[in-house]
């Protein structure tokens, strides 16, 4: 009987369904960390949606990032002046996108007005010469 009990106390019942504590922890954090992404999404889209203004940006460096998790991507650094001030920033590329991008090269930011560190490369632009 009390092998029983500590089945019972290692387990959660949730919509009849029993799940180990393990899994209840997991699942429960899985839930958390999706609705924190989701929300960030909605906001960031919700804020480039509107009171926004584009800025072109030079490409001062592309790079090979390591994320610790012995994952590789590609990341360009790029800067802009926005509001008098010089602003330096960096968002991941795709492998296919590397040979397109070039030291030097000019993109489209796209920058919200009312939170300024949102941001955005507008990717259908693409890359242009600077003037």
């Amino acid at each position: 009987m009390k092998k029983k009990d500590k089945k019972i106390k290692n387990t959660v019942s949730i919509f009849g369904k029993t799940l180990s504590s393990h899994n209840f922890f997991a699942l429960i954090l899985c839930v958390v960390i999706g609705a924190v992404m989701t929300s960030r999404t909605i906001y960031i889209n919700q804020k480039l949606s509107k009171n926004t203004e584009i800025v072109v940006a030079e490409v001062i460096d592309i790079y090979q990032s390591h994320n610790g998790l012995r994952l590789w991507g590609y990341e360009m650094k790029y800067k802009y002046l926005f509001r008098g001030n010089e602003v330096i920033k960096h968002t991941t590329i795709q492998k296919n996108e590397i040979d397109r991008i070039h030291i030097g090269d000019c993109i489209e930011v796209i920058v919200s007005l009312d939170d300024v560190k949102v941001q955005k490369w507008n990717k259908s632009k693409g890359t242009f010469t600077c003037q």
